[in-house]
């Protein structure tokens, strides 16, 4: 076994997640360093790239962090076979490290877990994705917990404006990646087709919608036995029938998500308050929103990078959540909120409440309804500050990016 000397970490392009995980990996990388290991950063869409990384990937002191992408790089081995491809560090016979942060069938992520290496180390912010990941893939076997972290640099206590000197009553993020084809269309196909999948969708649908402790995935499979009569199971590697009705799946998932928040967002435009509302709504969707589309209190900005969105938070006295389809996960958006000083009003799973104290850290929705909380935005603000203060003290500490670090260090050292 190999001394782990130093860690290199893959930097992703800025597109996906709009340069969110380049700036974990930035900060990743001062916590790495602040814990006397060396650390190095390649960049993925740099010239000279596979050359740095297989460099690296050969020195059995070096661990390797590909970071929410690249586990999936594979290379011709056999013209004579067909072109036939393997995993690079299934040939190496490499352990390299990764995380996933996101649900494996979701559309970007399916693909690259197909084409995992069996040699990559997981670490999940939550173990549910682990089950996920094995499904689509069930070759992969090495998933470890990773904590949870903030993606945003902390300002000091000193720098965080109060509540009261914010111009910005409500900052909420709804804008969403646009599937291609959309559930809609993939709906009418089903119909024409008298295809069984125009009941699981509306199965599904219909129940993910508001169950927000039931597992989508679980859901899908459920509706799929019910209406198709017989178990889903996937092929290793997948068919195109079996890609079809995972895209099934991560259309359902995206849209449950995104009505969520439109559900929150009109509930919001319809409370009789002088609130201004900063919302990262794509422009178009805009005009599918009675209650938006001619709203001036409503400013939609569209989608915005991980910079805006920080100064948005700095400017926001209330920071709207409303939760991906995830069971035991609190992503980076609530608690970079609250760690920008932002009072964090949330949609409810079981998870959540366990992990923040409503009306101490955090204020709840009820269903997807703003009506409740509407004393907070005006008479109560007092009460919200409060809370915003407590919420910040625990992401600071709870979400701290050093707990991640250490988590990684202590995987790479019992594997490599």
């Amino acid at each position: 076994m190999a001394e782990l000397a130093r860690i290199v970490s893959v930097l992703p392009d800025g597109v996906m997640n709009h340069n969110v995980l380049r700036r974990v990996i930035e900060l990743l990388a001062a916590e790495i360093e602040a814990r006397g290991i060396a650390h190095v950063t390649l960049d993925g869409c740099a010239a000279g790239f596979q050359q740095d990384l297989l460099r690296h990937v050969t020195d059995p002191a070096a661990g390797v962090y590909l970071g929410h992408r690249y586990y999936d790089l594979r290379l011709v081995h056999s013209e004579a076979q067909g072109l036939a491809r393997r995993s690079l560090f299934e040939a190496l016979d490499r352990p390299v490290f990764a995380t996933i942060q996101d649900h494996a069938f979701s559309s970007f992520m399916w693909s690259r877990m197909e084409n995992a290496s069996r040699t990559t180390h997981f670490l999940c912010p939550t173990l549910e994705f682990e089950s996920e990941a094995r499904f689509i893939n069930p070759r992969l076997t090495h998933f470890h917990k990773g904590a949870p972290t903030l993606t945003e640099p902390v300002p000091p206590a000193a720098d965080i404006r109060p509540l009261a000197e914010r111009p910005i009553d409500v900052f909420m993020s709804c804008a969403f990646y646009t599937m291609r084809p959309g559930l809609g269309e993939l709906q009418q196909r089903f119909l024409t087709d008298r295809s069984p999948m125009a009941k699981v969708i509306d199965a599904v649908y219909e129940t993910g919608i508001t169950a927000r402790d039931r597992p989508v995935m679980q859901l899908f499979l459920e509706a799929y036995r019910r209406f198709f009569g017989e178990d889903l199971v996937l092929a290793t590697p997948m068919s195109r029938d079996d890609h079809h009705k995972i895209e099934v799946l991560s259309c359902l998932d995206n849209r449950i998500r995104l009505d969520r928040r439109i559900k929150v967002l009109r509930s919001l435009a319809r409370l009789d308050l002088p609130l201004k509302i900063v919302a990262t709504l794509d422009r178009e969707d805009r005009k599918r929103i009675p209650e938006v589309e001619n709203n001036p209190r409503v400013e939609v900005v569209g989608r915005i990078d991980s910079t805006q969105a920080r100064q948005t938070f700095l400017d926001a006295k209330f920071a709207i959540n409303v939760m991906p389809t995830y069971l035991s996960f609190v992503t980076e958006r609530p608690v970079n909120a609250m760690a920008l000083g932002c009072c964090v009003i949330s949609d409810r799973n079981r998870h959540f409440a366990e992990t923040f104290e409503e009306g101490r850290e955090i204020l709840f929705l009820d269903d997807c309804e703003a009506d409740g909380l509407a004393r907070y935005f005006d008479s109560d603000l007092a009460a919200a500050q409060d809370i915003a203060t407590r919420g910040r003290d625990k992401a600071v500490t709870d979400f701290a990016v050093g707990n991640y670090a250490d988590d990684l260090i202590a995987v790479m050292r019992q594997v490599l």
